[in-house]
């Protein structure tokens, strides 16, 4: 299932949750665009945690995994306690990449004709008052954007410092 949520394009996603999706329901009943539209974002985005966090829990070696049995841990204790807070500090850069990217992408929810704010900024170019100020509203949702992914970035580097793993 990850495979098929990778290896189709976001836009595509949105479409069909958009525009297909109402197809298949029945008529009686409605699910709201934006709803959707979540919810197929949700599921594309977690495919690539997913597979993130898959290769963190293959970067750690079998010993860790040898030494919580050897402890008599179960499984889900051997994982709530040894592999995954291993598992997790390696992939914090993935996970804020993953991160990023999702909020780089948020423009694309504007095809399916949801607006966020380069969409609220196409739609107010058209209204007359605010003919002749696109640049300046396109200069803020830049800085916006920079504000919002040099943030996570920095975050997502601080963690990294904070659990570094060698000494």
């Amino acid at each position: 299932m990850i495979e098929f949520w990778r290896g189709v394009p976001l836009i595509t996603v949105l479409f069909m949750s958009s525009v297909m999706f109402p197809m298949f329901l029945p008529e009686d009943m409605f699910i709201d665009k934006l709803v959707r539209v979540i919810i197929a974002i949700s599921l594309f985005e977690a495919a690539y945690v997913a597979e993130v966090i898959r290769g963190g829990l293959q970067a750690l070696p079998r010993g860790q995994y040898d030494a919580a049995k050897s402890l008599g841990m179960g499984y889900w204790k051997m994982h709530i306690l040894v592999i995954l807070p291993q598992a997790l500090k390696l992939v914090i850069p993935g996970i804020a990449n993953t991160f990023l990217a999702l909020v780089k992408d948020t423009p694309l929810i504007f095809v399916v004709g949801l607006l966020e704010i380069v969409g609220m900024l196409n739609l107010a170019k058209t209204n007359p008052e605010w003919l002749g100020f696109a640049m300046e509203g396109y200069v803020f949702a830049s800085v916006l954007f920079f504000i919002i992914c040099y943030a996570m970035s920095k975050y997502s580097y601080n963690l990294e410092q904070k659990y570094k793993t060698e000494r």
